[in-house]
């Protein structure tokens, strides 16, 4: 009975997502600084953000129904947003105050929560408590970002999926594959602290969303089974909204 109990309390599940968090695939192989932040809202929401671009989620990361991607907010502008970037557990302080609650708990290993003020509890992980596969069961990055999106490709029978897709070109050749070298400038901003550099980083990552896009789109046009081709187009309207987002959340203020 202790034990159900456990289960249902909002803190122990906040708890046991920033321990998934933590863990592969959750957390890319190569990337400089990338920390995820969980916190918890004194309704019990599970708020997370990350320290990468606006709404980006690595492949294969699934959230759960109950968990709220604070940098996937519509209701917030793109350009507010963009101010998050590479500041996740602002990023919690700061979506909590635009929707009027109070957070109440932040979740996250001690090297991530030393030396920052998040306005709320601080709730340490150890080692042990991070899985080997964090791997969890829930939404798709397409349907947090794109849910709209998402359930469109979800109604369309294998048949129809070549609609969904611009013309295939006449030369399709595989483009030259440059994410290495991409990702690699999206990480380079982030090992300075001078000024500008979450500009820099959100510029780079507009480059590399656009070059994802483009090798998605391809795949989906030449993928030889129906199953490959699907997720070929999630991952291409995928990029394509965290392109669009992203370049939206650098665009100046229009005076009103």
């Amino acid at each position: 009975m202790r034990r159900k109990q456990s289960g249902n309390d909002p803190l122990q599940l906040a708890r046991r997502i920033a321990a998934a968090l933590n863990a592969p695939p959750s957390v890319p192989q190569y990337a400089w600084g990338f920390v995820w932040a969980t916190g918890m809202t004194s309704d019990g929401g599970i708020l997370v953000a990350n320290s990468y671009g606006i709404a980006y989620i690595p492949d294969e990361v699934n959230l759960p129904e109950q968990v709220r991607m604070v940098s996937a907010d519509e209701s917030i502008s793109a350009a507010d947003r963009a101010k998050w970037a590479t500041f996740p557990f602002l990023a919690l302080q700061d979506w909590a105050q635009h929707q009027g609650v109070k957070l109440q708990a932040v979740v996250g290993t001690k090297e991530q929560l030393t030396g920052i003020d998040p306005g709320a509890a601080k709730v340490i992980l150890d080692e042990s408590d991070i899985p080997k596969d964090g791997r969890m069961q829930g939404r798709s990055r397409l349907e947090i970002i794109a849910p709209g999106a998402a359930a469109m490709l979800a109604g369309t029978s294998d048949a129809a999926l070549i609609d969904l897709l611009p013309p295939r070109p006449a030369d399709d050749t595989a483009p030259v594959d440059k994410s290495q070298s991409l990702w690699r400038e999206v990480q380079k901003p982030l090992m300075r602290t001078t000024e500008g550099r979450e500009v820099a980083h959100l510029q780079a990552f507009v480059n590399y969303a656009n070059h994802q896009e483009e090798l998605a789109l391809h795949r989906a046009h030449v993928s030889g089974s129906s199953d490959a081709q699907r997720a070929a187009i999630a991952d291409w309207a995928y990029w394509q909204h965290i392109g669009v987002l992203i370049s939206d959340g650098l665009m100046p203020a229009t005076p009103v």
